[in-house]
């Protein structure tokens, strides 16, 4: 479930991203120049952040620098559901958990 979760939260979002800026340039422009998808944009670097630390104080892998490259390719939508799932594919092998 997590896969399907984070194969379509790379899919969807980047797909209109996509599609908005293969045909339409000037609203891409007019995002990046709005204040309230700019605090959108501020949110999502900042919870990108915040999850890339606390993956970094847990110990597990994939690390933090994994889960930021895979944000950055796709989304937090696909980030997340993806890290879990590799992460819970690895439940059985020892891994040096810190406490958070």
């Amino acid at each position: 479930m997590l896969l399907l979760v984070s194969l379509v939260g790379f899919i969807v979002p980047n797909g209109v991203f996509l599609w908005a800026a293969l045909t339409d340039a000037d609203a891409i422009r007019a995002a990046l120049s709005n204040p309230i998808a700019f605090a959108f944009f501020l949110e999502a670097v900042l919870l990108m952040g915040l999850f890339a630390w606390l993956i970094h104080r847990s110990g597990r892998r994939p690390g933090w620098l994994a889960f930021i490259v895979m944000s950055l390719a796709g989304s937090l939508a696909f980030s997340v559901p993806a890290w879990i799932w590799l992460n819970s594919r690895r439940s059985d092998a020892p891994s040096p958990a810190k406490p958070i």
